[in-house]
């Protein structure tokens, strides 16, 4: 009996496939995680966006009018608000009689200067005849017709000539500096005068671009200061969708690539898009005031992957309604 037990053979063992299991889901997740990437450009995170405006007054004073609505649709020149122009046309005023003053003053300076040129004019003539007379008495001296007294008093008038001739051109120099400076007030004046009717036209602001207006609060009675944006302005004409692509993606789109964009504002839809352009670059700090965009780093398993901004635009531009801001999603054929 102790021989028949001996001869049973041994079952055989089962082996380990476990590992191979591991090895073969790991295979198939990468595949499936890489191998579409080389065909499908796809993204979650993009969003609509367009040109916002902030319009801001030339010049600081009280908003006495506000002639638009929240979210209400302008165009180019479209008003949107008034400041109280009182003020600038007092100033208007004010600079109007400053250059009547100064066109005045040197009216006189001008009227002092033809006189001037006058008694100048008179005084070469004296100088003129003096020389005659003192040429005279020169000739009349050698042949001792006149005494020399004579002489002495014909070379004293022919220099007191000659001194009043010198006075004149010093005061016609002066007068000629005092008109030229009581010019200069007076084109100071219309510079003046220029800029105050400027600020008064600066008191109407206008819209710049075609859009609709966006998270109004303004009231008559506030007060605007000079460059501080008192109304937002979203542009209608500037409509694209910004995408954040994996920069291995990025770097394997072109400008004029066709997409596809599903807009969450407009679901269950595909419109058409065509890319623009792809970013060189992003701001890997997130500061505020830097040219460059930041984008938030994904955090796909371990790796945060850096991601790259690509513009496109809905091409055709379809017939709906567009909003700053909405999400969206962007196929890609790469």
């Amino acid at each position: 009996m102790s021989d028949s037990a001996e001869n049973i053979p041994a079952p055989p063992q089962k082996r380990n496939r476990m590992p191979w299991i591991v090895t073969a889901a790991a295979a198939i997740v990468a595949f499936l995680y890489f191998t579409p990437g080389l065909f499908v450009a796809y993204t979650e995170d993009a969003y609509v966006r367009s040109d916002f405006v902030e319009v801001a007054p030339e010049v600081a004073g009280v908003v006495d009018r506000v002639d638009i609505a929240d979210n209400q649709k302008v165009d180019v020149g479209t008003a949107l608000a008034g400041i109280d122009p009182q003020p600038f046309k007092l100033a208007v005023d004010l600079s109007q009689k400053r250059i009547d003053g100064a066109q005045s003053a040197a009216n006189v300076k001008q009227d002092e200067a033809r006189t001037l040129a006058a008694e100048l004019d008179s005084a070469q003539a004296a100088v003129t005849l003096a020389q005659k007379e003192y040429d005279r008495a020169a000739a009349l001296v050698k042949d001792q017709s006149v005494s020399q007294a004579a002489m002495d008093r014909a070379v004293d008038d022919r220099q007191k000539a000659l001194d009043e001739v010198a006075k004149q051109e010093a005061k016609v120099r002066v007068n000629a500096g005092e008109v030229a400076a009581a010019l200069a007030e007076v084109d100071v004046a219309k510079a003046e005068l220029a800029l105050a009717q400027y600020n008064l036209s600066r008191t109407n602001l206008v819209a710049p671009v075609p859009g609709y207006v966006t998270n109004l609060s303004l009231r008559p009675g506030a007060y605007a200061k000079a460059g501080v944006p008192i109304v937002g302005l979203v542009d209608d004409t500037q409509w694209r969708v910004v995408a954040n692509f994996k920069e291995y993606v990025a770097s394997r789109l072109e400008p004029g690539m066709r997409a596809w964009v599903w807009l969450d504002s407009h679901p269950w839809r595909l419109f058409p898009a065509r890319v623009t352009g792809i970013g060189r670059g992003i701001s890997r700090d997130e500061t505020a005031g830097r040219l460059l965009p930041y984008v938030a780093p994904t955090t796909d398993w371990i790796r945060l992957s850096r991601r790259m901004q690509v513009t496109l635009v809905l091409d055709p531009k379809p017939d709906i309604p567009l909003f700053m801001g909405a999400d969206a999603r962007v196929l890609l054929f790469p």
